[in-house]
């Protein structure tokens, strides 16, 4: 059995997910998988077995449409925040792609909220790369601005290896030898 059966079937074993949401959450992840096939999903297929998904007050958390939680494996979404005109396909990419690359409390290369707006700025562009974005609002725009112009310096090569294996010392080597951090 590959990845992508054992990933439905653990999905499908989550009693935590609604049947409406396993099917949208598989149908993103054969876009991922599509898209980068050579990417080890072995820590999402892992993930996926316990992951929960919460409903966030408007009150708690005014400004966040969604937040996911690497420590307690679960994805909060605040649903008035939702109805506001956000691309839900776009927001639950973007959450999945922080399961797919989280370990201990970080995600992607997001090492002790040392390199947050790149981070952000990352996911972003491979959210958008991946699905697209058909609402008004641009997320993390400056974040996205930034991260392009440092791509650009470093490579892309060098921040996708570095956001799929959670290696913030390939980015932070690059920065420094750059003279940007």
């Amino acid at each position: 059995m590959g990845i992508i059966e054992l990933i439905n079937e653990n999905l499908n074993s989550n009693n935590n997910i609604t049947a409406e949401v396993k099917n949208d959450l598989f149908d993103l992840i054969l876009i991922f998988n599509k898209t980068f096939p050579n990417i080890d999903l072995s820590n999402l297929n892992n993930r996926i077995k316990t992951l929960k998904i919460e409903p966030k007050s408007k009150y708690v958390s005014k400004n966040e449409v969604s937040s996911y939680n690497p420590v307690e494996n679960t994805l909060t979404i605040n649903i008035e925040k939702l109805k506001e005109d956000h691309d839900t396909k776009h927001i639950m990419m973007y959450e999945l792609l922080k399961i797919i690359t989280a370990k201990d409390k970080d995600y992607g290369f997001d090492k002790d909220k040392k390199l947050v707006a790149l981070n952000a700025g990352y996911t972003e562009i491979l959210t958008n790369m991946l699905v697209g974005n058909e609402s008004d609002i641009m997320y993390h725009e400056n974040e996205v601005i930034a991260t392009n112009l440092i791509a650009r310096m470093i490579g892309d090569e060098v921040f996708m290896r570095s956001y799929f294996t959670n290696d913030y010392n390939l980015i932070d080597k690059y920065l420094r030898n750059a003279g940007l951090c």
